[in-house]
């Protein structure tokens, strides 16, 4: 009985093609977990690089609050492009690491040279 085993655990394996898949999509996964953890993180970071009087983002209010000396001024002269960026970093970064992670799962998939 045990000979058969042996013979039917040698014969199912399975092919470079998707362990390397799986390899890539656990790592996409390891990722994914990582970047929603600190994107509380990247959020904090993100409202103090707003708070400054330098950039005066149109819109931003410190909590709420209208009359905080942090929020947006109307008297002061307002850096447009720079609250731009800022804004848009977190789902810049977000949809980065995903299309990098699928595109690698999809190149393991293709080819068995995972290229790590």
């Amino acid at each position: 009985m045990l000979n058969n085993l042996k013979k039917i655990s040698q014969k199912k394996q399975m092919n470079n093609k998707g362990q390397v898949m799986m390899v890539n999509l656990l790592f996409l996964l390891m990722t994914v977990a990582v970047m929603i953890a600190l994107i509380p993180q990247f959020n904090i970071l993100l409202n103090m690089g707003m708070q400054s009087n330098a950039l005066n983002c149109k819109g931003y209010y410190v909590d709420g609050n209208i009359n905080n000396s942090l929020s947006y001024n109307a008297s002061l002269p307002t850096n447009t492009l720079a609250c731009l960026s800022i804004s848009l970093y977190l789902p810049y970064i977000v949809m980065a690491v995903l299309i990098a992670g699928v595109s690698r799962v999809i190149l393991g998939r293709i080819t068995t040279d995972s290229g790590i």
